[in-house]
């Protein structure tokens, strides 16, 4: 069993340890439950649509690029 000293802000630090079994890195969600009297600590799932966002950064260039060039084609019809 570890010990851990509260905050005056009510933070807690997650000994090593158990961040390394969860595999919980700086940034990431847990997720708090009670069970009779204990408090369950679990790592937060991960959001799929996180995941994604930015992926396509860049592909076709700036926007202002890729507007003028799409308004180039339409033109040309």
């Amino acid at each position: 069993m570890e010990c851990s000293k509260i905050t005056k802000k009510g933070q807690v630090t997650i000994p090593l340890r158990f961040r390394q079994l969860l595999q919980i890195k700086a940034g990431e969600k847990v997720l708090f439950d009670v069970e009779g009297e204990k408090v369950v600590l679990k790592k937060a799932p991960k959001n799929p649509v996180t995941d994604l966002v930015g992926l396509g950064k860049g592909i076709f260039g700036t926007s202002l690029e890729y507007q003028r060039k799409m308004r180039s084609e339409w033109e040309g019809q």
